[in-house]
């Protein structure tokens, strides 16, 4: 197919159609967009729109927005239409020479994908990282670059036909986006659609049933790739990891499983261990992430804002110590919290609950630590503010979206730290 002499239909209004529109209209590539409540009815040759028609036969491609799940009823006519479905991503690699590195998972994508691609910067690989992490996947023709790599959620892998890459992982799976997917089963098939194509093919090993994968996984406080232990390598705390007697700073238990997926995925490049480890030394932190933005008073305040189900505030609470004053809640997804209970009870001596989950969320956990419930985030930190004490972690870890509320996790977790530090304020 040639891109630029093909014209597209765009469906969809958020950051999937910003990119594809700023990079069609750079490249003077004919399109249309639409959005789905906009659309009236669709027959065989022509979209009715309320205040416009789209002609079909002058449609060569439609780009899905990923947030619109295959199920609508707009997208079904259009593939009873005839109606050839293309993403971004197959755009890109229609377009581009480097090689793919493919990232899915449940958690830790983002952080991932950033890792390595600064190591293979730092070791003169030219690399970005692009794809749901919001940056856009045609900013990688920017450049000639050896690897792309791509961050891709499920809803990204739901519309993609065709997925090439040199290497694949799936970084986790737990419950999550049950009321698009159904069940986990379907979820993780989704998940290893990832895989299709790929040369070489990674996966958690307690995702590994039919071994036909290689595996990484962080077990007993050892690194283990394809069930080989990494040696010399171990955890010295839950502050740091050594190697060959040099010490390196790690963030929490999250971060010994992104660092492990990471070294499995460069030994396949070729880096050696001490040249990963210098580069992950030098990482940059993202935001929203077991960030640890204040201490004041004594008292730590950590932003998790990105925790969005029960997986990924389990390892935010597993990466801090007692004491903990644990803010969840926000919008009510299909989910699971069993796996929290014992952590919780364990570690947390306050339970502040917020959101249109806050109520199904005391019933799910059924815990025995002391709860509040507020309706927003500020009636929380106004009460966390009256009864912190020095020793004291505050951590907003919600374990859930908060779309009922917030634009997104940034929007979220800015709002969390700018409370915190206007009441520390007031109290100085």
């Amino acid at each position: 197919m040639n891109i630029f002499k093909s014209s597209f239909l765009i469906i969809g209004e958020g950051i999937t159609f910003q990119h594809c529109s700023n990079f069609f209209e750079e490249n003077d590539i004919i399109y249309y967009s639409t959005t789905t409540n906009d659309v009236v009815d669709i027959n065989d040759n022509e979209i009715i729109c309320k205040k416009k028609k789209i002609d079909l036969d002058k449609v060569d491609y439609a780009v899905i927005s990923p947030g619109i799940p295959p199920a609508n009823h707009v997208l079904q006519k259009l593939a009873s239409s005839g109606c050839k479905f293309i993403t971004d991503i197959e755009i890109i690699q229609n377009l581009s020479q480097s090689k793919f590195i493919c990232i899915t998972g449940t958690n830790g994508k983002t952080s991932t994908v950033n890792l390595i691609a600064d190591i293979l910067n730092d070791n003169n690989i030219s690399a970005i990282a692009c794809g749901n992490n919001g940056i856009s996947v045609f900013a990688s023709l920017n450049n000639s670059y050896d690897y792309i790599l791509l961050e891709l959620s499920s809803y990204q892998l739901e519309y993609i036909n065709k997925l090439n890459s040199f290497i694949s992982i799936i970084l986790n799976l737990s419950e999550d986006h049950l009321e698009r997917h159904r069940s986990l089963e379907n979820y993780l098939e989704i998940k290893e659609k990832i895989f299709s194509y790929a040369k070489h093919k990674i996966i958690h090993k307690n995702l590994d049933y039919s071994d036909k994968y290689s595996t990484f996984e962080v077990r007993d406080e050892m690194f283990l790739i394809n069930d080989n232990v990494i040696d010399g390598l171990s955890i010295t705390d839950s502050d740091y990891i050594s190697y060959l007697l040099q010490s390196y700073s790690i963030d929490g238990r999250h971060d010994l499983h992104n660092l492990c997926a990471s070294i499995s995925v460069l030994k396949i490049i070729g880096l050696s261990l001490e040249n990963i480890l210098s580069a992950f030394d030098k990482r940059k932190r993202l935001d929203h992430r077991v960030e640890k933005f204040l201490t004041f008073n004594g008292i730590k305040f950590i932003n998790d804002s990105k925790s969005t189900n029960a997986d990924s505030t389990s390892n935010a609470l597993k990466s801090v110590g007692n004491n903990i004053i644990l803010i969840m809640g926000g919008d009510n997804k299909i989910m699971s919290y069993k796996t929290l209970k014992k952590l919780i009870n364990e570690k947390v001596k306050i339970l502040v609950m917020i959101g249109d989950n806050k109520d199904d969320l005391d019933k799910l956990l059924h815990v025995n630590t002391n709860k509040v419930f507020y309706e927003d985030l500020e009636d929380a930190i106004s009460y966390v503010f009256s009864v912190m004490a020095p020793g004291d972690t505050v951590l907003m870890s919600p374990g859930t979206s908060s779309y009922c509320m917030y634009d997104n996790y940034q929007h979220r977790g800015n709002h969390f730290k700018e409370l915190v530090k206007k009441y520390a304020s007031q109290q100085n």
